[in-house]
């Protein structure tokens, strides 16, 4: 592959991943906004706000390492190639 080609799949991966990791964070919004309008309503317990986030974490965790790891080949990738 030539450097043109590299360069343009990290970039399309990075925003395929940027892209996802908003998505999530739109439905956790979403979610805890439900979450919270349900335990008022029905008097449920705090902990199912914190609930809502703990499988948010466990559910999107990959698609956020898949971010970072993406942001930081870019990086390198970048790096390297101005040092030259």
């Amino acid at each position: 592959m030539t450097e043109e080609t590299d360069i343009d799949a990290l970039l399309c991966a990075y925003q395929k991943a940027r892209r996802a990791v908003i998505g999530h964070v739109i439905f956790l919004v979403i979610c805890c906004a439900a979450a919270l309008l349900l335990r008022r309503y029905f008097n449920l317990p705090l902990i199912l706000c914190w609930t809502v986030f703990a499988v948010a974490g466990l559910v999107f965790s990959g698609d956020i390492i898949q971010l970072i790891s993406c942001h930081l080949k870019l990086k390198r990738f970048i790096a390297k190639n101005t040092l030259n």
